[in-house]
């Protein structure tokens, strides 16, 4: 940042002003890196003229580099305030107000600081992102297209473009732009990892890990980064249970030592009082984890429950309203730093703090290391273990993890909810079953509507044994975004004798659009390593049985753990030649694949998975015992 000193560079005798000096020592020890020197000289100096313009406006710069955007406004804000026109504190004070969540009013002063200087490159830059955050991606466009004719060989500008290009889902202009960032500087991390996630997203597994090994490398304390990586692995067949464990376990290693954990809050007595319970999570809005979070949060006894829920996430949508609604406390949480995130966690007494997210896009897994809640639980959005040993406890079920089978996969240990981990909630758009299954057209049709990232070699292999012994059968698939990809599925299928009209892709679909998909299937076919949950549910109450694989590892088993809360423990397969010979037997037998058809719909609104009244029952119960054991384990510390 480029700040013109207000004083000159002499006073009247062309001595040095003491606090030109005292900024430019400031200055120094901040391009250094050395922050909290370089803050304490800026506090000495605002102490002594605190309307010092150039130092609120450097001090801001510093606060947002320390990740202290709150400070970074307020700094911000009096550096204008002394300086009406003052064009860096502007874009400053946008930058951080982006980081604090605050969008609309990142957007204003951002377009302040575009007025004052169309040629100011990091204004237009850090607009485009703000306009790209709010999802007006024709302004964002603009403003990027600016900033490149300004500067065209920025790596930055490059890369947040192809940020951009991911949204517009064109995916070979995104990993393009992000190419000729990493060309223009081999060096920009974020450009890798960013480059990662589209190869993860268009399932190119393998490249996807090696561009997330390259980011860390050169910036090994980003944990998005990380946690992309992590959740990438899930997806490899490639790779060992045991490997896969010892990576989450690095992560958790690494973020320890960087966050100085709090003293464990003890849980307050039970009696007379209710529990309060805190659901952390970047989803409460259209997606999977939403789909299984409201039937809970819906049932909850809130004569017994208090409930909070702490958004991090700057959007939202009709199912955030719905949220927002439902939840007795819902806490915008996005863009806060760990540090008063933790302080509002335990500030509102949370007896309980549940990680929805995982790894997943916009977790907070490193705000747990600080301990804001007695207990720390993970559920649902990510089906394995975190590496967060300050989480005490991961909630499952004796199928997706059998007891003694995968307990050392994890750092935290798990409670076995007594039915399912899954509370299914069908869509109100969800269309009316067909009178006749499909194959009455004369062939069978399997589907999966999963991820094109889940379909590993492993289970591609298996799918085209499947249609070879099966004649004249079709495969519907969810096509990858990138002809690349599409191009080579054919090609894998096409060297294996499967004809290419065989083989249907379908591009992502509206809602009622994806469900009607179905009424197009007979059978359902799973992936693996990386199974399917939400796409399960989907496909048994469009009255298509679903056979999954079952692995070594909880990535592997949440097909495993539906089916047999769905009582449909026959199409799991315990090996790859038995995945094969139940998809192709059941093929066969058009009788039951009618009586499937027409019965699953109910047998799911009879099954655990529907019954959000028994789902909350049990959560609520597993609730109090985890608070009962901590109450005797602090009793028995005491004594």
């Amino acid at each position: 940042m480029a700040v013109t000193s207000e004083r000159g560079d002499a006073n009247a005798r062309g001595a040095p002003h003491p606090l030109d000096e005292m900024l430019a020592r400031a200055i120094a020890e901040q391009v250094a890196g050395r922050l909290a020197q370089a803050a304490a000289l800026f506090e000495a100096m605002l102490a002594r003229e605190p309307n010092h313009a150039e130092a609120l406006c450097h001090y801001a710069l510093l606060a947002v580099q320390a990740g202290r955007p709150q400070t970074a406004i307020s700094m911000a804000q009096r550096a204008i305030a002394a300086r009406p026109d003052f064009v860096e504190a502007y874009q400053l004070l946008g930058v951080a107000q982006r980081q604090c969540g605050h969008l609309n009013d990142a957007i204003t002063s951002l377009k302040r600081a575009v007025e004052l200087n169309a040629d100011y490159f990091d204004a237009r830059l850090n607009l485009g992102n703000a306009l790209l955050d709010a999802a007006d991606t024709q302004a964002a466009s603009a403003q990027y297209e600016a900033a490149l004719a300004l500067n065209p060989r920025s790596a930055s500008a490059h890369n947040n473009q192809g940020n951009l290009f991911r949204e517009l889902r064109r995916p070979a202009d995104a990993m393009a732009a992000y190419r000729r960032a990493i060309a223009l500087d081999p060096a920009h991390a974020r450009a890798r990892a960013n480059l990662g996630n589209m190869l993860k997203d268009l399932g190119d597994i393998d490249a996807a890990i090696t561009a997330f090994r390259r980011s860390l490398a050169l910036a090994p304390n980003e944990p998005d980064v990380w946690s992309n990586l992590l959740l990438t692995l899930n997806s490899s067949d490639q790779l060992s249970r045991e490997a896969i464990y010892d990576e989450h376990r690095a992560y958790g290693e690494h973020f320890g030592r960087l966050r100085r954990a709090s003293r464990r809050p003890r849980v307050a007595a039970l009696a007379g009082r209710r529990l309060r319970i805190g659901y952390l999570s970047s989803d409460f809005r259209k997606h999977a984890v939403a789909t299984f979070f409201e039937p809970l949060l819906a049932a909850h006894d809130t004569g017994r429950f208090e409930i909070f829920c702490y958004y991090n996430q700057v959007r939202g949508d009709e199912v955030t309203a719905r949220i927002r609604a439902c939840a007795e406390h819902f806490i915008p949480v996005a863009g806060l730093p760990d540090s008063q995130l933790a302080g509002q966690v335990n500030n509102d007494a949370i007896d309980i703090l549940i990680d929805l997210n995982g790894h997943t896009a916009d977790n907070r897994l490193p705000m747990f290391f600080l301990r804001p809640a007695p207990l720390q639980l993970t559920w649902l959005g990510y089906p394995g273990t975190t590496g967060v040993s300050a989480i005490d406890y991961r909630v499952t079920d004796v199928y997706a993890d059998p007891p003694g089978i995968t307990d050392k996969l994890h750092v935290e240990a798990l409670w076995r909810l007594p039915a399912s981990a899954w509370c299914y909630q069908p869509y109100d758009a969800a269309p009316e079953l067909g009178s006749l299954p499909p194959q009455a057209k004369g062939w069978p049709t399997f589907i999966c509507l999963n991820n094109p990232g889940k379909a590993s070699p492993t289970v591609l292999r298996l799918w085209a044994e499947i249609l070879d012994a099966v004649p004249q059968s079709r495969l519907l698939l969810l096509a990858s975004e990138h002809p690349q990809r599409v191009a080579e599925l054919r090609a894998f299928f096409a060297a294996r004798g499967i004809a290419e009209e065989r083989i249907e892709l379908v591009a992502r679909q509206p809602l009622a659009s994806y469900l009607a998909l179905y009424k197009r299937a007979d059978i359902a076919l799973d992936t693996y390593p990386y199974t399917g949950a939400t796409t399960t549910c989907d496909a048994l109450w469009m009255g298509v049985p679903v056979v999954t694989l079952a692995g070594d590892r909880p990535f592997a088993r949440s097909g495993v753990s539906i089916l047999h809360s769905a009582g449909l423990a026959d199409f799991i397969a315990e090996t790859p030649h038995e995945y094969v010979r139940i998809a192709v037997a059941l093929a066969a037998d058009h009788g039951r694949l009618a009586l499937l058809h027409a019965s699953l719909r109910e047998r799911m609104r009879a099954s655990p998975l529907t019954d959000a009244p028994r789902f909350a029952r049990d959560v609520e119960a597993a609730y109090m015992s985890m608070c009962e054991r901590a109450l005797a384990q602090e009793s028995g510390q005491r004594q």
